[in-house]
């Protein structure tokens, strides 16, 4: 069996780095492009539910995130995994609000630890922006970059969330975009003896607070059928190192492209509103407002494996609950590109592009 040459990641965020750990892991030279911006893994909750899948293959395959999380912590070091309450809202007053065992991957943790962990690993990591679809050229493929220069590269994995599609126009239709936005505090809000709101004390405790019935998922899935653009808030917040996110709302247009920035004084007003229906003292909470386009799959599944009949090119991108689908389908993808899998492995998750 050939030796797979020197494989190129594309995507800095949660999906290219740990995929480019595997990598490595399997003894294959390999290259990260992380163009520096701002990711949907930085303002994620990082919420690991890996009960939560949907039935059927990838389901079942979810229940292995923590063993998987805690092995990547006992081979990188410390990534942000911990075990952590998690408090829901809405659904009546006679449902169980509190639903053990939750746990987080902390994104304020992981985005400094990751960059030591792949240079570690072995991973050349490479600042710059790929600006261009990857070129064949002599059985190998050419990346142009900004500022400048080619890489080249004799496989590549696209897994650069919602810019994938500029460097694969011909991605399956499932493959969408949404702008998500969260107020990202820098410290948590201090807890006065008086305080009378019983979620600054769930926040004072580092729990999750989410909704039982997320609405993002029923808008992502109507998405091939919008004529308009559409946004919804999913009121909630989750500790991120020494601070809070306080979200979250989606903005969905038609089409498969994000298109320009939406307005942030809008997009902030509105999330404002919807967590004034959760708790005033909440939306009154200081910002930043931020916001990032994130990538996702319309059917629910996100894209694993080998691009058309290009051979050599890959995708790894789309992710619904990414904190537990990727890190278990990085390590089947990276047996498959290293050559130690059979070729169907994915074909039973219902996650192949084609």
């Amino acid at each position: 069996m050939a030796v797979p040459g020197r494989l190129t990641v594309v995507g800095g965020g949660l999906a290219g780095s740990l995929l480019a750990l595997e990598l490595a892991e399997r003894g294959l030279a390999v290259t990260l492009v992380d163009a520096g911006e701002a990711t949907a893994t930085a303002l994620s909750y990082g919420g690991v539910a890996w009960w939560a899948g949907a039935p059927g293959p990838l389901g079942r395959l979810l229940r292995q995130a923590p063993s998987r999380w805690r092995r990547l912590q006992a081979r990188h070091g410390p990534l942000g995994w911990r075990s952590c309450g998690l408090r829901l809202h809405g659904g009546g007053w006679t449902t169980p609000l509190l639903r053990p065992p939750f746990a987080q991957v902390d994104a304020a943790v992981l985005m400094v630890a990751l960059p030591g962990a792949l240079v570690a690993a072995g991973v050349e990591r490479r600042q710059g922006r790929v600006v261009a679809p990857p070129r064949p050229v002599a059985g190998r493929w050419h990346l142009e970059l900004e500022p400048g220069g080619t890489l080249v590269a004799d496989q590549v994995v696209l897994a650069a969330g919602a810019g994938c599609r500029a460097l694969a126009p011909a991605l399956p239709e499932r493959h969408r975009a949404s702008w998500a936005g969260v107020l990202a505090l820098p410290v948590r809000p201090t807890l006065s003896s008086g305080s009378a709101s019983p979620w600054l004390r769930h926040a004072a405790r580092r729990r999750i607070v989410q909704p039982r019935h997320w609405q993002r998922p029923s808008l992502e899935a109507r998405a091939p059928e919008l004529r308009e653009e559409c946004w919804i808030v999913d009121a909630g917040f989750a500790p991120r190192g020494e601070g809070l996110l306080l979200g979250q709302i989606s903005l969905v247009r038609p089409g498969l492209d994000t298109g320009e920035l939406p307005a942030a004084a809008v997009m902030e007003s509105r999330l404002r509103q919807a967590l004034a229906w959760l708790d005033p003292v909440l939306a009154a909470l200081p910002g930043p407002y931020r916001q990032v386009p994130v990538a996702f799959c319309s059917g629910g599944l996100p894209l694993v494996g080998p691009l058309g009949d290009a051979a050599g090119l890959w995708v790894f991108s789309g992710f619904g609950g990414a904190f537990a689908q990727v890190p278990v389908l990085a390590p089947l993808l990276a047996d498959l590109i290293a050559g130690v899998a059979d070729p169907g492995i994915l074909a039973g998750f219902g996650v192949l592009p084609g």
